[in-house]
């Protein structure tokens, strides 16, 4: 999704609401809902790695996919 896609995309559901997900490609309708879900993936990857470094567990990229 380019940035001139992202801004119509908003735009569209600021005029519509959710409803407007419905309007856009699959692909754009991923990318707007992922980012309203709010979860931070590198953030929640970041937490167990320090979890883990904390209680001396093994752990690697890999397993936190």
């Amino acid at each position: 999704m380019t940035k001139s896609e992202y801004k119509k995309a908003r735009q569209l559901i600021r005029e519509n609401g959710n409803y407007a997900l419905r309007w856009l490609s699959e692909e754009q309708n991923a990318v707007i809902q992922s980012l309203q879900s709010g979860k931070d993936k590198l953030a929640e990857r970041a937490a167990i790695v320090t979890y883990c470094k904390r209680k001396g567990c093994e752990y690697s990229f890999y397993n936190l996919m």
